[in-house]
């Protein structure tokens, strides 16, 4: 670390630590109220025999690394073994906080400089709120949800092989409400495994790289075979069978249209409302469950409305290779040693940039959660700026800038850098200054590229003129960043003009 970053840290860092307590403090307070619900997995709701400490350590099976649950079937393990990790990236999972200590914000909050301003503002607008409750919810209408679809679909049941929380849960970033999940779920396939790289057409899948990002995936002899060679196991295999298209292509339209057929008929085994939509009991009160598409996605539309409660779960079908297959071709970026998580995926997204129908129809967009997360294991402020960062772009109206492309940027500066002590004691307020300039580079170029191959340009659909409207966005805080003595300012770009304003009258006056 050079001396100037040294010598930010002492002066932004000085005095307590603002950061330990309003943001790792806070989830881990949180966890305190929902994590009992996520231990059981079934209906029944029994008194947990060990601490809190205790479960969370032993969801987490190591206190400096996550397992790697790429087969693990138990899905309330497996979402209880997230809030482990979720406590431990956040702060020490051996602290026991109240509930009413990690809701504590102060009434007068000492602002001094810009690192206890993005505290405050973190710890008021930023950090997760009815944390316990969404968990509680989720956990159960989900178990419920998944176990129904294997009850309806018998394909379903002997191939849903994966489950995993991906997105802004999975990596720990999500900001201000836990009220929208996604959740992975994986499909095996009857052959998946064979490789023949001197005859591809003999491998159970060929890979085709296509557009940077997106790859179609084409049945191979032993998948083309199935109706011959699998006999009693054909009743259930020829679901699949049945995705693909006279070329020998597995359709991402067909899968998914099955998916969501799956989801539906599970569905109607629900208890139904007065009004006929299907509702689930939680803890005695009830759940009604809407649903709509979007993509590849089933979301489910959880709601309560004397509680004023709402969430929405996207229930996303994917397929799984091994890194042994990873590059798909030489325009990919290796994956890196400490990054290797034993599996990739492909999600049934249409390339739209695409001028071929052929080429939408077919396409399934690459995923690599598990790798991208290890990029950011062990970097806690590298995470609170990230948030930071989103939270200016949704105050700033960016809506074109999803949440991925903020990931991406981060993880090419992580690349670059290439010194985990820069994430780790940088103060949020060293790093923040440093990623909304290179956000600002992004919009100037025109150009996010994809972490995985730089050809995909991740913003080359936006429109230039918006690019060009949220650079100018950012220009002016670029100005107000290099001048110390103007930190407050950094509050008018960070909040809505209803929460400045507020916040302003409050506590900075200016």
């Amino acid at each position: 670390m050079d001396n100037n970053n040294r010598n930010n840290n002492r002066e932004e860092n000085s005095g307590l630590n603002p950061w330990a307590i309003a943001a790792g403090v806070g989830l881990a307070g949180a966890l305190v109220g929902g994590i009992s619900y996520l231990m059981s997995g079934s209906e029944e709701r029994r008194p947990p025999p060990h601490s809190v400490e205790e479960r969370m350590l032993r969801n987490t099976p190591s206190a400096s690394r996550p397992a790697n649950n790429s087969d693990d079937n138990n899905v309330s393990s497996y979402l209880s073994g997230l809030l482990g990790r979720m406590a431990t990236s956040r702060g020490n999972p051996n602290v026991a906080i109240t509930m009413e200590e990690s809701h504590h914000i102060p009434e007068n909050p000492v602002i001094t400089n810009l690192n206890s301003l993005l505290s405050d503002i973190h710890v008021r607008f930023i950090k997760l709120t009815d944390f316990d409750t969404h968990y509680r919810v989720f956990d159960t209408i989900f178990q419920a949800v998944h176990k129904k679809m294997k009850e309806v679909d018998p394909y379903y049941q002997k191939y849903s092989s994966t489950v995993q929380c991906c997105g802004s849960h999975f990596d720990n970033l999500r900001i201000d409400k836990p009220d929208e999940f996604d959740m992975d779920i994986v499909i095996g396939l009857p052959v998946n495994i064979k490789v023949d790289p001197f005859n591809p057409d003999n491998s159970d899948i060929i890979l085709e790289a296509k557009s940077p990002g997106y790859v179609q995936l084409k049945m191979g002899v032993q998948f083309q075979k199935l109706p011959m060679r699998d006999r009693e196991e054909w009743l259930i295999n020829k679901t699949a069978y049945e995705w693909k298209d006279d070329a020998n292509y597995l359709l991402r339209s067909k899968f998914c249209d099955w998916f969501k057929g799956v989801v539906n008929k599970a569905l109607n085994k629900f208890e139904v409302s007065s009004n006929g939509r299907p509702v689930y009991y939680v803890e005695g009160v009830p759940y009604v469950i809407d649903k709509s598409e979007s993509g590849p996605a089933m979301t489910l539309l959880i709601s309560n409305n004397s509680r004023n409660f709402k969430l929405d779960v996207d229930l996303v079908p994917c397929f799984k290779f091994p890194e042994s297959r990873w590059p798909i071709s030489k325009s990919y970026r290796d994956i890196p040693q400490r990054c290797k998580k034993d599996y990739w995926m492909v999600v049934g997204k249409p390339n739209k940039g695409s001028p071929c129908a052929y080429d939408q129809s077919r396409s399934w967009r690459i995923a690599l959660h598990n790798q991208e997360r290890e990029l950011m294991y062990n970097s806690y402020n590298l995470r609170q700026a990230i948030r930071l960062i989103k939270k200016l772009r949704d105050s700033l109206e960016m809506k074109k800038i999803a949440s991925y492309y903020i990931k991406t940027i981060f993880y090419w500066e992580v690349m670059e850098i290439n010194n985990p002590e820069y994430w780790q004691r940088n103060s949020p307020a060293t790093l923040f200054k440093h990623m909304v300039g290179k956000l600002h580079q992004a919009l100037v170029a025109k150009n996010i590229p994809y972490f995985w191959n730089k050809h995909n340009n991740l913003i080359g659909t936006v429109p230039p003129q918006i690019l060009a409207n949220y650079e100018a966005k950012l220009r002016p805080l670029l100005a107000i960043l290099e001048q110390p003595s103007q930190y407050k300012l950094v509050a008018k770009y960070l909040l809505t003009p209803e929460e400045f304003y507020d916040y302003n009258k409050k506590f900075l006056h200016i």
